[in-house]
């Protein structure tokens, strides 16, 4: 059997403004490039594999951390339903000191706030900074090693590594998706993190949801 790829598939990409697309980009207001964001280059994958019928809402909001997400959450869900949510989160919080079993248990609320809702979740790891800061390396650490091991995949929660998807052989943000801060990504870097979801999370959902039913 085939993959329905008519179907409507509702996303909310939720996060912070590696989600908005910060520095190209302000989906409060739909200004700039629409091309620095990585839900753009998500649904480009999938309009090339022929999916047509895939809405996106970017709700990434600069500076937010983890633990001021649920609210907003919960207000977004119970204005609209969701096939699937995509949460990245975690890097205002490792900036501001926050310990890292925290900012796990902050997500995690998130996680399964989201999947109580119906939806199936995707829950991404924090990428990699620019440049050489131990203490911020070592709490991202020990926070992306938390998601990836925590997270079961029959949990209806997906895990998706971005970290490795965008770091160099040093540990770092690769140059071509820096946007100059060593932080933010470049439109080449929102471009690998929309292929990389699409292809790692999204699609091989899919597959499983359609063989489950």
């Amino acid at each position: 059997m085939t993959l329905d790829k008519t179907l409507k598939i509702n996303i909310l990409g939720f996060g912070d403004s590696l989600t908005a697309g910060f520095p190209g980009y302000d989906p409060s207001y739909r200004m700039g490039n629409e091309k620095s964001q990585y839900s753009y280059w998500l649904i480009d994958s999938a309009n090339q594999e022929g999916w047509q019928n895939i809405e996106f809402d970017n709700k990434g909001v600069p500076g937010e951390l983890a633990q001021y997400m649920f609210s907003r959450l919960v207000t977004l869900l119970g204005k609209k339903s969701y096939d699937l949510i995509i949460i990245l989160g975690g890097t205002n919080d490792i900036g501001w000191n926050i310990d890292p079993l925290q900012i796990f248990e902050n997500l995690r609320r998130l996680w399964m706030t989201a999947k109580e809702s119906g939806a199936n979740v995707i829950a991404c790891t924090v990428p990699p900074i620019g440049s050489v800061y131990l203490p911020v390396q070592k709490v991202q650490e020990e926070l992306n090693q938390k998601i990836l091991k925590e997270i079961s995949p029959n949990d209806k929660i997906f895990r998706i590594d971005l970290f490795n998807a965008l770091v160099n052989e040093e540990g770092l943000l690769k140059p071509e998706y820096d946007a100059g801060d060593g932080v933010h990504l470049s439109i080449e870097g929102y471009k690998r993190m929309g292929e990389f979801i699409w292809t790692e999370g999204i699609h091989p959902l899919l597959k499983r949801e359609f063989q489950e039913k």
